[in-house]
């Protein structure tokens, strides 16, 4: 079956034990899992085979955290997750900030040493009443052992309070750090022109930092960028960067190999292809008005994936013009074309013409059937393709019988031998061992009742 197989599977068993009711379920007495077939194979297996499983499919929830469901299945299960402190080191914090300290607590005094990924929500009013502050210094305090870190506040000054504390730490294990500040109310400043990207956060160092995602900041909160290869900049509150601080920001990442930007984080984009990035791979762009603009101004003669997201026809009228005054092929290197969300023919034909060479093609809510019916009239084409949704699935048989490899989301009622199927998205890059529970490049999106 594979691992892939085996966290799909143990995802949809703890979801399942997720949605049982079990209000008057004694705890004590192993009697509740004689329902689940399931249950009774692995309460038969040893200890350490029991705790290895539980360990890899901490991976695959998605409703609730492995830990929780299983210490409340039986008195068994709970003691063999107990044992296991490689599953209580994640923490993903929510509710007032005394019941989060509560429960980092608890995690911290479970896990053992291990490397710990923590994510912690901050409100204006934990941390006028001095509690939001103390979690957060609760969390420093074991700096050495985090390997990420995601801080999410919801309040002015957000920005400012946590580079206080977090200023002179040192993380020496920290490879992801996030900061998202929500619900920030639009701006009266000008574009922000700073070009400093020196360390405002952890600045006692953080060696092994490789993915940094900021979200909604006016202000720098910026740690040592040296070793970044993934950085995620998402805005769609504050003001736009002007395209000099953009260009200085990527200066100061000389090892950035993904850039994923959400929304109109720059002001007014070149359209010369001034920005060399010889060290792109991968490129994902959502929900922006200049995307065109954007794909204009990259010189990214190594980049292998493209994702565009809830991207607009009229974004794109940019790029095909721009193209019309190139010299050679952009992207000549692109193997990966991602399109998330509906597009209209008059934008997906040339868009598709243009990347002609790429290898794959995902197609991502929205219904598939314009882009296979394009693929099906065309001699050469991917010689893979995903897809989310379809209306008419002869155009998947056509493909198929043609050689090209299908991918298609379980939801859809259609298959034949060899034909993979798939649930949710991998996650971004590749090279991440799990999904970011912060990437909103992941949401999948039912299709609209008509």
């Amino acid at each position: 079956m594979g691992e892939h197989g085996f966290l799909a599977r143990a995802a949809r068993f703890f979801d399942s034990l997720c949605c049982r009711p079990t209000p008057d379920a004694d705890p004590d007495d192993d009697s509740t899992l004689v329902e689940y077939d399931a249950v009774c194979h692995i309460k038969s297996l040893p200890d350490p085979v029991l705790g290895a499983i539980f360990k890899l499919s901490k991976r695959a929830a998605q409703e609730a955290p492995v830990e929780r469901v299983v210490s409340h299945v039986s008195a068994h299960w709970r003691g063999v997750a107990l044992c296991s402190p490689e599953l209580w080191a994640a923490i993903d914090a929510h509710g007032s900030a005394e019941n989060q300290r509560e429960l980092l607590h608890w995690y911290l005094s479970k896990s053992a040493g291990h490397p710990l990924d923590v994510r912690i929500a901050l409100s204006q009013e934990s941390w006028a009443g001095g509690a939001g502050p103390l979690l957060l210094a609760d969390v420093l305090a074991d700096a050495t052992r985090l390997r990420s870190l995601s801080i999410h506040a919801d309040f002015l000054g957000a920005d400012a309070a946590v580079r206080a504390l977090c200023r002179s730490v040192c993380a020496p294990r920290l490879e992801r750090l996030t900061f998202i500040f929500l619900e920030q109310p639009l701006s009266d400043l000008d574009i922000i022109v700073a070009e400093d990207f020196s360390p405002a956060v952890f600045t006692g160092g953080a060696p092994q930092l490789a993915v940094l995602r900021l979200q909604h900041l006016e202000q720098a909160l910026f740690p040592p960028l040296e070793g970044v290869t993934t950085l995620h900049l998402e805005e769609y509150t504050c003001p736009p960067m002007a395209y000099s601080r953009f260009c200085a920001l990527l200066r100061a990442l000389p090892a950035l190999a993904n850039l994923s930007v959400y929304g109109d984080v720059v002001a007014s984009w070149s359209a010369t292809a001034d920005i060399r990035l010889p060290q792109l791979r991968s490129l994902r762009v959502a929900r922006s008005a200049q995307a065109g603009r954007m794909l204009l101004s990259l010189d990214a003669r190594a980049l292998t994936s493209l994702f565009l997201k809830d991207i607009r026809d009229a974004a794109l009228t940019a790029f095909w013009m721009g193209l019309e005054r190139a010299e050679d092929l952009r992207f000549p290197a692109l193997q990966i074309l991602s399109l998330d969300g509906p597009m209209g023919a008059r934008a997906l034909a040339p868009l598709l013409l243009e990347f002609s060479g790429v290898t794959e093609l995902r197609l991502v809510n929205c219904d598939a059937d314009d882009a296979l019916g394009m693929l099906n009239s065309w001699a050469d084409g991917p010689r893979s393709v995903l897809v989310h949704r379809v209306r008419d699935v002869s155009a998947l048989d056509r493909l198929s019988t043609r050689g090209v490899a299908m991918n298609v989301h379980c939801d859809v009622a259609w298959g034949r031998a060899g034909i993979k199927k798939w649930e949710r998205l991998a996650p971004w890059p590749a090279e991440l061992d799990r999904a970011d529970a912060d990437d909103l490049f992941m949401q999948l999106r039912n299709a609209p009742v008509i």
